[in-house]
């Protein structure tokens, strides 16, 4: 199965629409998707909001970013 065609904006988009949760105290994070040579892509956290991060919020983001890996591909 081919992987869809993405912008990092459009991404980070739909990562930032799946992690928001009202049940979160982190509503709002600062994130950016960035090539990486070993995955495809990745997402990288703004420090200052790193900080206020639970391990379940690390988690939820680690696993959205492991699902949308399948799926998408940064376009060059």
């Amino acid at each position: 199965m081919a992987k869809k065609g993405i912008s990092s904006t459009d991404l980070s988009w739909r990562i930032l629409e799946e992690f928001s949760d009202p049940q979160s105290r982190n509503s709002r994070i600062s994130l950016a998707v960035v090539p990486d040579d070993e995955h495809g892509w990745r997402v990288i956290v703004a420090n200052r909001v790193r900080r206020f991060l639970t391990s379940i919020d690390e988690q939820r983001l680690a696993d959205i970013q492991r699902r949308l890996r399948m799926v998408y591909a940064l376009r060059p």
